[in-house]
């Protein structure tokens, strides 16, 4: 076997395991993942996005981060929204006004980079040329892609109080409708084909003048005008300017294993402490979802992120004690409050599964896990161009002052935590996924459920599945009612779903070579993709 490539398409999935069929390495199977992936989900991801790579590079030995996260635009400033903000969701604390000023148009976006993010990572550890990665994209692009039933849910799924609704999100600007509705005004149906010219000739254009015809070139050009003339506050030197963010991985260890994930402010620190809480605790000789396995999980994943609100933000802007987070002194300290029956939250819920994610591996034993998203889309298209912008604006803290206020060139929290396990320096499980925080609830589990329960990555990406953040746990109907009934006589608040595949789950990717085998597993709960090259 050659290798493998998970993620929630699977078209896109397709490409990544004819990239290593034809000779790429893992590094060029997931550029070519990710750039199919921004057309078969062109609401999920972009080149008008941001992202997070975790890579393992086997002939160095090296692990590495690139992390491409939008920054506010030069034109933002810290106090321009407080007196006009009408509070947050209870969902993900989304910003909410009147006129959805974060939430969807000009003013909603930040600064674009997942060009650069791609384009870097390419030029260090690609093997096959840029354009030959974009092209099935273009390809993809100009033949039109069949829309499944996870593509069309994003336009429907928009149901939070405050929020605008699919229809309000395409329709913010003429150029997205026009672009991204069927020609008869409504959404495109499942089994439907969307051809998207537009996009295909920007990603050509991409290809050919490479990445940074983006953030250099006439098409950066073009983005800065567009968005300079409708009142965004990034300008085309914040475009210009920008290069992602490269380091190493924080690093933790879970029952033997090198545990790596992404710094601040992406919530690495959060999964690390997690994994570290829990190890203080026998989870093997639990039933899986039985009421003592999911008290202590949810416990464990409510103490990290009282540690996650209290002090995660962007390292540029704010002091972010990652030592002391993923220290095992600071785990020791939760596990001794969990012993005690101690439980914390403020019983915020979780906000619905957006973004999008890949993990590639090798024979070569290369590996990459990578998160990148548009937030939910602004709907706000160049004409011409046919690719939507991210709207992660409504993710900063209106009011000046705070961790997470919006300042000029600030990048915002997120949830995304692409990790790695590893025994004896090779990684051996790659994980991740997409859905804002509860992206670190289904990475988790699945590496619980892969290290302690001995699954398959199959079988850990599709079991019951739980989150938490607070005094309320979620739960899957798949869960057993007896154990329901058992959680809340030990004081929990449980929402138990109607669903089997409960829609605010991440949808979470995996790929093992624990016991020998390289093995993939993509979660049914959204499209799944898991697509080997032999």
């Amino acid at each position: 076997m050659k290798g493998v490539v998970v993620c929630p398409q699977p078209r896109a999935a397709d490409v990544g395991a004819e990239v290593l069929q034809r000779g790429g390495n893992a590094f060029d199977a997931a550029v070519a993942t990710a750039f199919a992936q921004m057309v078969n989900d062109p609401f999920m991801c972009g080149i008008g996005g941001m992202g997070t790579l975790h890579y393992y590079r086997a002939d160095a030995g090296h692990s590495g981060m690139i992390d491409f996260y939008n920054r506010a635009g030069a034109r933002v400033r810290p106090d321009m929204w407080e007196k006009d903000c009408k509070g947050r969701t209870p969902i993900s604390g989304y910003s909410l006004f009147d006129d959805y000023r974060s939430e969807i148009g000009y003013t909603s976006i930040m600064t674009p980079c997942t060009p650069a993010g791609l384009g870097l990572f390419h030029e260090q550890h690609g093997t096959l040329p840029w354009s030959d990665l974009i092209a099935p994209a273009i390809a993809q692009a100009e033949d039109g892609i069949v829309v499944t039933p996870h593509a069309a849910s994003v336009w429907t799924r928009y149901w939070q109080p405050g929020i605008p609704d699919g229809m309000t999100r395409i329709r913010k600007t003429a150029e997205c409708a026009r672009v991204y509705l069927h020609p008869e005004g409504r959404f495109y149906e499942v089994g439907e084909v969307m051809r998207l010219p537009d996009y295909a000739r920007t990603l050509d254009r991409l290809a050919r003048g490479g990445w940074r015809e983006f953030h250099h070139g006439s098409l950066g050009d073009e983005v800065a005008r567009d968005l300079e003339t409708n009142g965004s506050y990034v300008t085309r030197a914040d475009i210009a300017a920008y290069q992602p963010d490269q380091g190493p991985p924080l690093e933790g260890s879970y029952r033997g294993y090198v545990v790596r994930s992404n710094p601040p402010p992406g919530s690495g620190a959060t999964i690390i402490q997690m994994l570290q809480i829990l190890e203080h605790f026998d989870l093997n000789q639990l039933n899986h979802s039985s009421e003592r396995h999911i008290d202590l999980v949810a416990r464990a994943m409510a103490a990290a992120h009282v540690d996650r609100n209290a002090y995660l933000g962007d390292p540029r802007f704010a002091d972010v004690p990652t030592d002391m987070l993923i220290s095992k002194a600071r785990a020791m300290y939760w596990a001794n409050r969990i012993e005690n029956g101690d439980f914390w939250g403020n019983e915020e819920l979780s906000p619905p599964s957006c973004t999008t994610h890949l993990c590639a591996m090798d024979d070569q034993g290369n590996a990459v896990s990578l998160t990148h998203t548009l937030g939910t889309a602004s709907g706000v298209v160049t004409p011409g161009l046919g690719f939507n912008y991210n709207n992660s604006m409504k993710l900063f803290d209106p009011v000046p002052g705070r961790r997470n206020s919006m300042a000029p060139g600030k990048a915002r929290t997120t949830g995304m935590v692409p990790t790695m396990l590893l025994k004896d320096g090779k990684p051996v499980l790659v994980a991740g996924a997409p859905g804002g925080s509860v992206i670190i609830s289904a990475t988790l589990q699945g590496i619980l459920n892969i290290v302690d329960f001995g699954m398959s990555p199959v079988e850990a990406v599709t079991v019951p599945r739980i989150h938490c953040e607070g005094r309320g746990i979620h739960a899957e109907a798949t869960i057993q009612r007896s154990v329901i009934e058992k959680l809340r006589s030990m004081g929990h608040q449980v929402f138990h779903s109607p669903h089997s595949f409960e829609p605010i789950m991440s949808r979470a990717h995996v790929i093992s070579t624990i016991g020998g085998q390289m093995r993939g597993g993509s979660d049914p709960r959204g499209g799944a993709g898991v697509s080997y090259a032999w």
